[in-house]
């Protein structure tokens, strides 16, 4: 019997996501600091998002945005209704572990009864102007 319950997907130009941030002006503006509040969790994926946003790094940037995007896009394909229908960005994350694999986290999903009996698996892959990811949900 197959533990896969489900498979999420999602592709984006990087350079949308590049246009968006010059679109908004500076990284510092009102409009960029609400985009990435909405979309990066505050403990693991904003602060690495500052860290460039304070050099100007702008490709960094827009990577880190369009990652996380297609990540939870492909998380968000995956859940049932009634999780997708209190889906927030900001509380996933994907991290990796010691060993540079990708792990998905949501502290509010993984504390309750289905979320301690599933785990999800990433991946992401990118090429030339495109970004690519890959969840698996199954049970544990």
């Amino acid at each position: 019997m197959s533990k896969v319950i489900s498979i999420g997907t999602d592709i984006h130009l990087l350079g949308r996501f590049k246009n968006i941030l010059l679109r908004n002006g500076s990284l510092a503006e009102f409009k960029t600091r609400r985009l990435c509040q909405k979309i990066l969790n505050k403990k693991y994926e904003l602060p690495v998002f500052k860290m460039y946003m304070d050099k100007n790094d702008i490709d960094s940037c827009s990577e880190i945005i369009a990652g996380a995007w297609c990540v939870k896009e492909a998380i968000y394909k995956c859940l049932d209704h009634q999780d997708q229908v209190t889906f927030s960005m900001a509380q996933w994350w994907k991290s990796h572990d010691v060993n540079g694999k990708p792990v998905i986290g949501n502290e509010n999903y993984f504390k309750g009864e289905k979320g301690k009996a599933e785990e999800f698996f990433c991946t992401v892959s990118h090429d030339g102007s495109y970004i690519i990811s890959t969840v698996l949900r199954q049970k544990k």
